[in-house]
């Protein structure tokens, strides 16, 4: 594998939490229950991302610990695979952080609660990608608690608010980790003949869209229109996953024996 510019640029776009970036990769990589990994070719996979051993195996400590994944022994070479749990996890998210297309669009509603409601019982009543414009007021598009039956609900028109609701849906920053991504998406060059290297491209551009994405939910999608930085994000990621296509497991453990150069 050779140095890759546009392995930097991805890397350039924010530091890379490792036990996180694992999840990314098992999550990834292991499409069937019976996918394993072998701690060399996880080695290889990190270390083209920057991450050294030791905060390797701290992060895989971490994630065994925390019932992600689990670790078999053959001889000197550990393989890890997602546990029922973990895998769990990652399919319960497979069709938000795939899909190529915005959700499909559905109502928003503002919700007060009735005034003797206390604000927590309010808070915990709502959906968890439920946003708050004030304490007392809600955005959702979930199913409502019957907690609120006497709450007030108003399905907005969401071609019609003011430009402030944006700063509320998404913050300012998450809209520019966006917009960098799609950008740095958009520049890279063709996909490189080396199959671990076009791997790791695919994996940290990934990885940063994941990251992002699952931070919030439908809403901005629903309300900032259909050329909002993150719906650019989303189709500069789906063009990547196809010109950088997942590899089988097999190619890749012939390609993590050919010595890094």
């Amino acid at each position: 594998m050779t140095a890759s510019p546009d392995i930097d640029r991805l890397l350039a776009l924010g530091p890379l939490k490792v036990w996180s970036v694992v999840v990314t990769i098992m999550g990834d990589l292991c499409r069937a229950p019976e996918d394993r990994i072998e701690g060399p070719l996880l080695t290889r996979l990190v270390e083209g991302m920057g991450i050294n051993n030791q905060a390797l195996r701290v992060a895989l400590h971490r994630l065994k610990r925390d019932g992600w994944i689990e670790a078999e022994r053959d001889g000197r070479v550990s393989s890890y695979a997602l546990t029922p749990e973990g895998r769990a996890r990652t399919e319960a998210v497979r069709p938000v952080i795939y899909a190529a297309a915005p959700p499909a669009p559905v109502p928003v509603s503002l919700v007060l609660p009735e005034p003797a409601m206390a604000t927590q019982d309010f808070i915990d009543a709502l959906p968890d990608d439920t946003v708050f414009p004030g304490t007392r007021s809600a955005l959702t598009t979930g199913p409502l608690d019957p907690a609120l039956s006497d709450a007030l609900v108003t399905t907005l028109d969401t071609a019609a608010l003011p430009d402030w609701i944006a700063s509320v849906v998404i913050s300012p920053e998450a809209l520019a980790d966006y917009t960098r991504l799609a950008q740095a998406l958009e520049s890279l060059g063709p996909a490189p003949g080396d199959l671990m290297t076009r791997t790791i491209l695919r994996l940290i551009a990934f990885h940063h869209w994941r990251r992002m994405r699952l931070r919030h939910g439908t809403l901005p999608d629903l309300i900032l229109g259909p050329n909002w930085p993150g719906a650019q994000a989303r189709t500069a990621i789906a063009r990547t996953l196809e010109t950088y296509p997942r590899p089988a497991l097999d190619a890749l453990r012939a390609a993590a024996t050919t010595p890094a150069s």
